[in-house]
């Protein structure tokens, strides 16, 4: 567990000696324990440069471990608090791999909505909370989806070009908010905000989105801060202590 948090705590790929710096243990403890730990696929070997990072099988239990947090009602009731505020369906979302996949969903009640169930997958370049969680990436991290999907065209409006991509990305890591503004789907529009860990990280992403007759880009600038606050309320349900969160606008 310490040489699974400590690769967490780098974010990026990570070199058996300096993990035997950070937890303490010799040098052969922390070759035998990382051995075992490649064999369950938690943790991946880079075999050219000697180094580690967190494998495939720990990112599907961290994605699932966030999806049976947020199956706590109390993080269900403040999405559906949010929803019954601003009229539009909201949900959480986590990368997984190279989608972002929805653990926790509330539809509004406007008969014109998108319909959607929690596990829900869908791109993580052309959507809301896609592009939030990955301007929160490691540049190593983001070099590693960037080579590793397609930036299919769904639409005139969809981000195709990995240096735009990259632009928007930096765009979006200042300001703490992301818009899609019909990237993935003609006439939808969203937009999403961090859902912070204990340590600050950005663990999710918070997004509501509506169909651009009732939500045009100003309107969904405008609930930036009343999305903040929900998120504060479900990082406090989900982490424990209270967090560190945006403030309200």
């Amino acid at each position: 567990m310490l040489i699974l948090e400590a690769l967490a705590d780098a974010g990026h790929a990570t070199s058996a000696v300096d993990l035997a710096l950070i937890t303490g243990f010799n040098r052969q403890t922390v070759y035998r324990l990382l051995n075992q730990l490649e064999e369950l696929q938690l943790v991946h070997r880079d075999i050219r440069k000697e180094r580690y990072r967190l494998g495939t099988r720990f990112g599907r239990l961290a994605v699932n471990g966030l999806a049976t947090m947020t199956s706590n009602r109390q993080v269900h009731e403040v999405l559906e608090r949010l929803v019954g505020e601003v009229r539009e369906t909201c949900n959480i979302g986590v990368l997984d791999g190279n989608e972002v996949v929805y653990i926790d969903r509330v539809e509004c009640d406007w008969p014109l909505r998108v319909q959607l169930q929690a596990g829900s997958r869908v791109p993580a370049y052309c959507t809301a909370i896609g592009k939030l969680l990955l301007a929160h990436r490691t540049p190593g991290q983001l070099e590693h989806y960037l080579n590793s999907v397609r930036l299919t065209p769904l639409n005139g409006n969809t981000i195709t070009d990995a240096e735009a991509l990259r632009s928007a990305l930096v765009a979006i890591r200042k300001q703490r908010f992301s818009i899609n503004n019909q990237e993935d789907s003609i006439g939808l529009l969203a937009v999403a905000v961090p859902i912070l860990g204990a340590n600050k990280s950005v663990m999710a992403g918070l997004a509501l989105h509506g169909p651009e007759a009732r939500l045009n880009e100003s309107r969904a600038t405008s609930l930036v801060g009343r999305l903040r606050s929900a998120a504060r309320d479900i990082s406090q349900v989900l982490f424990s202590d209270p967090v560190p969160c945006e403030t309200a606008d």
